[in-house]
């Protein structure tokens, strides 16, 4: 077999500046594995388990914007990779996955290792090809350069995203001593077509007929330039900016961050505007989503360069598929103040105000949740990565906020909303940068993904806050399961373990805490830089509920 096309697949993803791969260990996959592992241009890590490699490939892109490489085994080891994919499908982030495969002759045949892998990950790819015959073919080998330029070229143009590339192998998939492949610098490079339409600027010119406009800004990646236009524009031209705390422009003075609070149940026209804009991805707040699709506005305008807009609030009129950056420049040239517009922000911010004043001061009898993730969310240093695990990590957090004053980029992998690689992923972002690296997520999403540390690659700028109320908590704020007698059992999985043996086998500087004095003593110490840490704080989940509730009531009835 001819493995030179396999050495030029690897040059190719080098010259187009791709510059990091995970590769999980297999026979079939072997020349990829050489051939990666040989070029001088490109870090590769070795993941045993595909699920953790995935999501600490997908942490890897989202902090260098590139597409990671994921390479695997044929078999089941592909489909390991499918929460991973599907996240950096709906969340917009780069992979290049390369699944090794038998010959198509065998597929189907009762052959070890083999199932049916073309289009293997549906419709959560970008796109799906197949790599051709790796034989003594010079055509094949001129389709084989042609396939890797357009795949890398898919995960990146108009939205970013995953790509996958399935690629045949027959014995032997071992080099011979007499056989040499090199890096050519002379391989073909083929660039995306990156066109658009003008038309859409004349389209601005519609704002005038608005006069009370909300901006929405979505999960995005902290960009000052995004988040200083923005704050221009808000004080201005008058026009309120709701921002979760995964938008990252948590910094934008006079943002709306208590949203999710103070719009519980609400059905106040005050707030409700003619002109909806979003900016970025998804967002957080279910109180937010429910409040605009009940108080519509006439019209909502949604700016991201990717090829489809959602409809999130059930409203959407026009969709702008360009940079929110290059959006809000020509916006800005449309817009002018008024009385109403002001009017209109003073009312959100007056709402927000009094909200986030009564949640900075509100605090619990008991060792709750709430009180817990306010001391470490003050905590966490300026200059920080801060990830957050889904369910009710991200939710607290957005309730809460973050310090204005402080520099901190947030990461959470809404776009499945799933529990199961929050570890993966913040490992791959900490391997990518020397930024103190802070995960806070629950017991359940921390032990679900204990083997995102099964490796020789974990950094030591990782640290770890562990909320352990034995079992999956938010299952205990919901009304519809934690009225039913199967709750600890069957929702909340009720549990007895602690991250005590993950953080002795992994080398993990390890700190237990069960009151608010023991906190406050470990905090200080667990936001040193250093050596990798973990925080396991133990609450109770009965008096968190209660807490938690507590805080929506007393502010609801105001």
């Amino acid at each position: 077999m001819n493995l030179q096309p396999v050495f030029d697949l690897v040059q190719i993803c080098h010259l187009k500046g791709i510059k990091q791969a995970v590769i999980s260990p297999g026979s079939r996959n072997a020349a990829l594995t050489i051939a990666f592992a040989r070029h001088p241009e490109i870090k590769c890590l070795s993941v045993p388990d595909e699920r953790s490699a995935a999501f600490i490939a997908l942490g890897m892109s989202l902090k260098t914007n590139l597409p990671t490489v994921l390479i695997c085994t044929s078999g089941s080891a592909a489909l390991n990779y499918a929460p991973a994919v599907a996240e950096a499908f709906f969340n917009q982030v780069p992979l290049l996955i390369l699944s090794a495969d038998r010959p198509p002759e065998w597929i189907g045949q009762r052959d070890g290792q083999t199932i049916y892998q073309q289009q293997l990950f549906g419709k959560h790819v970008k796109e799906s090809f197949v790599f051709p015959s790796l034989e003594n073919d010079e055509k094949s080998a001129q389709l084989g350069s042609r396939i890797i330029n357009e795949a890398i070229n898919a995960c990146l143009n108009v939205e970013m995203g995953p790509v996958h590339i399935n690629i045949p192998f027959r014995e032997p998939f071992y080099p011979t001593s007499d056989q040499t492949y090199t890096f050519s610098k002379q391989l073909p490079v083929f660039e995306p077509d990156q066109s658009t339409t003008e038309n859409w600027r004349k389209e601005l010119e519609e704002i005038s007929g608005f006069s009370r406009i909300l901006i929405v800004m979505g999960q995005s990646a902290r960009d000052e330039k995004l988040q200083d236009l923005v704050s221009s524009i808000s004080e201005e031209y008058g026009i309120p900016v709701v921002a979760d705390i995964i938008s990252n422009v948590h910094q934008l003075e006079g943002g709306i961050t208590s949203q999710d609070v103070f719009l519980k149940g609400s059905k106040n026209k005050d707030l409700q505007p003619d002109l909806l804009i979003t900016l970025g991805m998804s967002v957080i707040s279910k109180n937010l989503k429910l409040y605009l699709r009940e108080c519509k506005p006439k019209a909502h305008w949604h700016a991201r360069k990717e090829a489809q807009a959602p409809d999130t609030y059930l409203s959407l009129s026009k969709h702008f598929s360009v940079t929110e950056i290059e959006f809000l420049n020509e916006l800005i040239k449309t817009l002018a103040a008024s009385n109403t517009q002001s009017e209109f922000k003073s009312a959100w911010q007056g709402a927000d105000t009094t909200t986030t004043k009564h949640i900075r001061q509100f605090n619990s009898d008991e060792f709750s949740d709430f009180n817990c993730y306010k001391k470490v969310l003050d905590t966490i240093p300026s200059g920080s990565d801060l990830h957050l695990a889904n369910s009710m990590a991200v939710r607290y957090a957005n309730v809460i906020g973050l310090n204005k004053n402080k520099s901190i980029e947030v990461y959470c992998n809404r776009g499945t909303s799933g529990i199961d690689g929050s570890n993966s992923t913040a490992v791959g972002t900490a391997v990518m940068t020397n930024r103190p690296t802070f995960l806070l997520t629950g017991d359940m999403a921390f032990l679900y993904d204990r083997n995102a540390f099964w490796h020789n690659h974990l950094p030591d700028n990782l640290s770890i806050v562990v909320f352990n109320n034995h079992g999956g908590g938010i299952f205990r704020m919901i009304d519809g399961p934690s009225k039913q007698p199967e709750l600890e059992e069957f929702f909340e999985t009720r549990q007895q373990k602690d991250a005590s043996h993950v953080a002795n086998e992994f080398g993990f500087e390890y700190f237990a805490c069960q009151t608010t004095k023991e906190l406050e003593q470990n905090l200080t110490s667990f936001v040193s830089t250093g050596k990798r840490k973990i925080l396991e704080i133990f609450t109770n989940a009965e008096e968190s509920k209660s807490a938690y509730k507590e805080l929506f009531r007393t502010i609801l009835n105001k």
